[in-house]
């Protein structure tokens, strides 16, 4: 694994999209799991996987009266299923494993531990969705580019967590959204915003309010390289030509959000320092030209 001075890991979009669609359409799955078995909540905010020292987890959800996880090992390269009461169940990842074959082997293992999910087996906010339970595809699983998306995932989110530390206000957790495939934090400013003609239901439940997100994706066929966005919802007027940090940050027409390439960050002199510089730059102009109230909002620690 090639890696800068400080162990961040290089990342090849183009090399590695088999692969990371597999991985993306494998926490499609463990992810609607999570949404069977936990409640609603606004802005979807219990719906994301949670970075763990080992990889991606559902956290603690109820299953009947037991708790239950489950949790992408991306070390040992593995699905566990885990109950409260001691059962536990394995599923092995790293081998060709069609997206078909994946569902009925996680969800299989719910059911030989006593619990029964039904998911929605159609996958989401992708160009072309197909069934999880009957697709062939998604069977490219790569146990090197998994190690280097969890190094990644490990310390983006620990810079994220010290941008999240600046808020009093309500925010999201830093968490994998698994329909857009991206590790990333919410910051809310409470006023409600009409849905749009015509929109969704994740869009309306997702974007019913003002808001700021801040994240990191491995790269898609509309930007194929790995990156660090923001933006503001609903987009204030100006915000394209407003000046933010660090070098090489820029506004972005047609992504309409700010990007800032993975390679700049790493090949900078403190790639967590960056990135913290990025978020903190790109809420500050967005909030500032949406009229929201930071003397209310933002937080620092006393002196």
């Amino acid at each position: 694994m090639t890696e800068n001075g400080d162990g961040w890991p290089s990342f090849d979009y183009q090399a590695s999209s088999p692969a990371i669609e597999s991985l993306h359409m494998q926490t499609q799955v463990v992810g609607k799991i999570k949404l069977a078995l936990t409640p609603a909540s606004p802005e979807w905010q219990t719906v994301p996987l949670w970075v763990s020292a080992r990889g991606l987890t559902t956290g603690l959800m109820d299953g009947d009266g037991r708790g239950v996880e489950v949790a992408f090992d991306l070390i040992d390269h593995r699905v566990d299923v885990t109950m409260s009461d001691g059962g536990r169940q394995t599923v092995e990842i790293a081998r060709p494993m069609p997206l078909r074959d994946f569902t009925a082997a996680v969800l299989g293992a719910l059911s030989v531990l006593g619990l029964d999910v039904q998911i929605n087996p159609m996958t989401v906010e992708v160009p072309n969705p197909v069934r999880c339970d009957e697709y062939e595809g998604c069977d490219r699983y790569d146990t090197e580019v998994a190690g280097r998306l969890h190094a990644i995932y490990v310390r983006v989110a620990a810079a994220l967590e010290t941008f999240r530390s600046g808020f009093w206000g309500k925010q999201s957790q830093v968490g994998l959204y698994w329909g857009t495939f991206d590790l990333s934090v919410a910051r809310y400013n409470l006023v409600p915003v009409p849905p749009r003609e015509g929109v969704d239901l994740i869009h309306r439940v997702a974007m019913d309010t003002e808001q700021f997100e801040v994240g990191f994706w491995p790269g898609n066929d509309r930007y194929p390289r790995p990156a660090f966005f923001a933006y503001t919802y609903p987009s204030p007027a100006g915000i394209a030509d407003a000046p933010i940090e660090p070098k090489g940050a820029r506004w972005d027409q047609n992504m309409g959000e700010f990007l800032l390439d993975y390679d700049d960050v790493i090949a900078s002199d403190d790639p967590a320092a960056a990135i913290l510089e990025f978020a903190r730059s790109t809420y500050a102009v967005g909030a500032d030209l949406a009229g929201w109230d930071r003397t209310l909002l933002d937080w620092s620690p006393p002196a």
